[in-house]
């Protein structure tokens, strides 16, 4: 015992190793109780989040209002459907009118509003079914490509989702699909897990919240599955690839200059 712990101190004291460090200043009570960190505002903690997401074989935009999202889904499903057309060998096969359908939250629970009106002027249809218990209701999503979702919370820190299944959010959503887009609205970021459940916990939500939930589930980028000889493979028991729209959800869709801007022009029209 003492000579494996003497091998562990003297490794332990070289001074090229990066850990641990040198004087390290004590630990806060918090930093204690946390096992990653993230500071910095809704948009450094954004970038931070893409950041850890992209190590994980994730994808990220980050914009600047609301009133962005939905192009930027259009877009992301439309790039999505042409790599898949492109990437085809043989025969398209059959899908039973599923290839342009998106599986989806209820358009209630997604954080932006008018999502199903918008993919369905580019033909794109949202699905949001509430159990898929039959066979037959399997059946009508089995060929569905893509899904999208919005998120409990998500952690900087880490890169990572939290979705929880209840009424209106089918966990099938960002499960079953091959590719899954999840819209992070800036009010749902925090830096750490600890930080999001410090929330709940302080405003007196988070019993409820635990009981009222049917499933919990912590997404990390893909699925992501290794054998023995730690050869990695995507998408083995979820989707394949993951795409987060994280977006500030805290500026007005219009600002107070431009209200004021329009109300002018409208005014002059009026005399007009």
């Amino acid at each position: 015992r003492d000579e494996i712990l003497d091998r562990i101190r003297t490794i332990l004291s070289r001074p090229e190793l990066s850990f641990p460090p040198v004087e390290a200043p004590p630990l806060t009570a918090d930093e204690r109780m946390t096992v990653t960190h993230a500071e910095g505002d809704a948009a450094a903690l954004a970038r931070r989040f893409g950041q850890e997401l992209e190590k994980l074989y994730g994808s990220y935009e980050i914009l600047a209002s609301a009133i962005e999202v939905r192009l930027a889904l259009i877009n992301r499903l439309t790039d999505w459907a042409a790599e898949e057309d492109a990437a085809r060998k043989g025969p398209k096969p059959e899908t039973f009118g599923q290839e342009r359908m998106v599986l989806s939250w209820a358009p209630a629970q997604l954080p932006i509003d008018g999502l199903a009106e918008a993919l369905a002027d580019m033909q794109w249809q949202l699905v949001a079914p509430d159990k898929l218990t039959s066979p037959e209701a399997l059946e009508k999503v089995r060929f569905i490509r893509f899904g999208v979702t919005g998120v409990e919370a998500a952690f900087a820190s880490t890169g990572s989702m939290l979705v929880v299944s209840g009424p209106g959010t089918n966990r099938s959503a960002s499960l079953l699909p091959f590719r899954h887009i999840a819209l992070i609205p800036f009010s749902r970021l925090y830096p750490t897990m600890e930080a999001w459940l410090a929330e709940r916990r302080a405003a007196g939500e988070l019993v409820d919240l635990l009981r009222t939930r049917a499933g919990w589930n912590m997404i990390t980028g893909p699925s992501k599955s290794a054998d023995i000889e730690m050869n990695l493979t995507l998408g083995v028991h979820g989707p394949k690839y993951v795409h987060a729209i994280l977006f500030d959800d805290t500026r007005p869709v219009i600002s107070e200059a431009e209200r004021a801007e329009i109300a002018r022009l409208m005014a002059l029209d009026d005399d007009e």
